[in-house]
């Protein structure tokens, strides 16, 4: 450092001081022009290594929270299948059951050694639950995960567009600083 101060000095006694800051400014060109002050609070260093960092995290945020989207979806095909197949399988259980069980008459069904009416659309709304009881529950079940998979799913999608919008806060915060950069630098 003192041989660069040296060579100023001796630079500056010989050329004189104008000269040389003449010359610097002419190799130095743009670069040794003064920002204005009032720019500072947006395109110091440290804030413009803020915003790269941010930019960072937003693509990483945005990924993550698109890798969750897809994620929360989870097996809704096949819990959409066994759905579809548990409804036609009540409907197959209830249709044989009063098929073997229904009396001659039409009143009374039998199903596993019981007698059950079957001379309303009360009674045979009940016996058609009692048949196909399990699948029922089953097929509860299955449309309480496939709600609740459309639940997560639904707060991962507003995760996501969250994410999104976040990180197009930090583009057009990104975008302004390069403008006045480049406006600084003199090329706009």
């Amino acid at each position: 450092m003192n041989d660069a101060k040296q060579a100023v000095q001796d630079l500056t006694a010989v050329y004189g001081a104008e000269q040389v800051k003449a010359a610097a400014a002419a190799i130095l060109g743009q670069s040794a022009r003064q920002i204005p002050a009032e720019h500072f609070r947006v395109i110091s260093a440290q804030i413009l290594a803020d915003t790269v960092t941010q930019l960072d995290a937003s693509v990483d945020d945005i990924l993550n929270k698109g890798d969750q989207r897809e994620a929360a979806y989870g097996n809704k095909g096949e819990l959409l299948k066994e759905r579809w197949q548990l409804e036609n399988k009540i409907k197959l259980e209830e249709s044989q059951a009063i098929m073997d069980g229904l009396a001659p008459d039409g009143k009374v069904v039998e199903w596993n050694g019981t007698k059950y009416p079957f001379s309303n659309d009360m009674a045979r709304d009940a016996f058609r639950r009692t048949v196909s009881s399990e699948s029922r529950k089953r097929l509860a079940e299955v449309e309480g995960e496939l709600a609740a998979l459309e639940v997560q799913a639904s707060m991962a999608r507003d995760g996501w567009e969250k994410a999104v919008q976040a990180s197009d806060s930090v583009r057009a915060k990104a975008f302004v600083q390069a403008r006045l950069l480049q406006y600084l630098a003199g090329s706009i």
